[in-house]
Parts: C-alpha cells; sequence; structure tokens
C-alpha cells in the first residue's frame, strides 16, 4: 500500500463516519422530534467528536508531498492500527448517533455518557493516525 493510498482508504473511512452522522442528525433536526427544541445541545455534542479527526485526514491531504513521496510503500502494521482504530472509532460514533433516540434515557444524555468512552477512543485514534502519518512522511 502506498502513502497516497491509505490517505485515500482513511479519508474514505472517516468520509463515511462523517457524512452518516450528519445526515441522521440533519434528518432528526428537520424533523424536530427527538431533541425537542434542543437540536444545538446535539450539534455541539457531535462535533468536537468528529470535526478535530477529519481536520487532521484532511490535513495530511493539503500537505505538500513530493511526488515520490505519494507513491512510498507504508508501515503497514500501524495502517493496520489506525484502519482497525478509525473503523471502530467510526461504528461506535454512527450506533450512538444512530441508536440514542431508541434508547431508555432522553438521546441528549446518552450523548453525554457516551462522551466518555468516546473521548479515550478518539484520543487513541488520533495518536494511531498521528503517528502513522509521522512514520510514513518523507525519509
Amino acid at each position: 500500500m502506498t502513502l497516497k493510498g491509505s490517505r485515500i482508504m482513511l479519508a474514505v473511512v472517516w468520509g463515511i463516519g462523517f457524512l452518516i452522522p450528519v445526515a441522521i442528525l440533519g434528518a432528526q433536526t428537520f424533523l424536530g422530534t427527538v431533541y425537542h427544541g434542543k437540536e444545538s445541545e446535539a450539534w455541539s455534542w457531535f462535533t468536537p467528536n468528529i470535526v478535530p479527526t477529519i481536520g487532521l485526514i484532511i490535513a495530511t491531504f493539503a500537505a505538500p508531498t513530493p511526488d515520490e513521496t505519494e507513491k512510498q510503500p507504508v508501515s503497514g502494521p500501524l495502517l493496520v492500527i489506525a484502519l482497525v482504530l478509525s473503523i471502530f472509532y467510526v461504528v461506535a460514533l454512527i450506533a450512538i448517533v444512530g441508536l440514542a433516540p431508541l434508547a431508555n434515557s432522553p438521546p441528549l444524555e446518552t450523548y453525554k455518557r457516551s462522551s466518555l468512552l468516546l473521548g479515550v477512543i478518539q484520543g487513541v485514534v488520533t495518536g494511531a493516525l498521528g503517528g502513522f502519518f509521522i512514520k510514513n512522511a518523507k525519509k
């Protein structure tokens, strides 16, 4: 796998992890049946759980790299770690957004509780992504 291919693969995972919850939250906001006037609180919970990592992924595309760096092979184990952790986080985030209205507690309470776990996972994922991109920077 090349650096360019791995960037694209990770961008697809994080793009899906961004677009699906945005679509769900957008529909819930438009319909107004889930948060009962507190839609801004739902978006305030969502934004810090995804935007920092999406920003990191976008920044890797903006980073200037010579053509030969784009074609260089990448560290397989670090890519697997970053990819598996990314998929785990994205699936967890989508599940929380999608299933919170079905929980026994109000969705905003579910979001608040889930932030405890998501914050830890997001920190580990961001570290793995940063480590991957630093390790595979121009040598």
